[in-house]
């Protein structure tokens, strides 16, 4: 029987942990979790007295678990306004779909099959129906790119941006990497978001380890513009944060690096 591939994955804990783990497992791949990441939450009586509000605005989008768990913070056991409901939210992502499912009675979010920010913005422009008068509600990260918020704003939609956490290098990350680089047969580092390749990098750099003598897989294409931007080749790229998704990339990189040559030509006749 052949020896299971060692994938060091950065990415914070969560409930889709376990899910991942047990896949990858079935497939041959030994995962370890590098959280990479610490959040501190901050302006949530601002963002409690808007969520007061429904009627101000046009919807909510979340475009990460994190924002959701910032809501459901600063709501501090309240129940969220019925009002809500009635309006168009959206979330990027089934893992924060679910969670405002979840973790606020029900809310229901469109979106959830949109991997990232920008294929998000692309689905609400396409999709809305509105008359575009009152703003969304955004709660983000102090981090956060502006892709979203542009492209809504370009199409005439109006956005109320709320910075409600901000991200930080885990404290523990250099101890965890520590114990990870010990693993046998390690072949791929999986990257889950751009602030997770900074942190990274940091680390190697200053334990002088060149990242590239692994295969880098990147989830999604900011990841991976992250990864190219410190002048570091990208193995295969994840289309979208699932486990299936990732698998797959692992099992067929060529599929992934076709579907990138066909992107990045039809983004040269744009």
């Amino acid at each position: 029987m052949s020896r299971q591939r060692t994938v060091i994955i950065f990415k914070s804990e969560s409930e889709s942990t376990d899910v991942y783990a047990a896949e990858l497992q079935r497939h041959s791949f030994h995962p370890i979790f590098v959280p990479t990441l610490s959040f501190g939450f901050k302006n949530l009586e601002k963002l409690h007295a808007k969520l007061q509000h429904p009627d101000d605005y046009e919807g909510i989008i979340f475009t990460s678990p994190r924002c959701v768990e910032a809501v459901v913070k600063a709501l501090d056991k309240e129940e969220l306004s019925g009002g809500w409901k009635m309006l168009r939210n959206y979330a990027v992502g089934e893992v924060t779909h679910n969670m405002a499912h979840d973790h606020l009675h029900q809310l229901f979010t469109h979106g959830k099959q949109t991997g990232n920010a920008r294929a998000l913005g692309q689905f609400i422009i396409e999709s809305f129906d509105g008359d575009k008068e009152a703003p969304f509600l955004l709660p983000c990260s102090n981090l956060a790119q502006d892709t979203l918020s542009v492209m809504l704003r370009e199409e005439g939609f109006r956005v109320d941006a709320c910075e409600v956490y901000e991200t930080k290098c885990s404290p523990d990350l250099s101890e965890k990497m520590e114990a990870a680089l010990k693993a046998d047969n390690i072949e791929y580092l999986a990257f889950f978001s751009p602030s997770g390749v900074n942190c990274a990098y940091e680390y190697f750099k200053s334990k002088i380890i060149p990242m590239d003598k692994y295969r880098l897989v990147a989830i999604g294409p900011s990841t991976r513009r992250a990864l190219e931007s410190k002048g570091l080749k990208v193995y295969c790229t994840a289309e979208r944060p699932t486990v299936e998704h990732l698998i797959k990339v692992l099992i067929n990189p060529q599929e992934s690096r076709e579907n990138l040559m066909k992107e990045s030509q039809h983004q040269l006749h744009e």
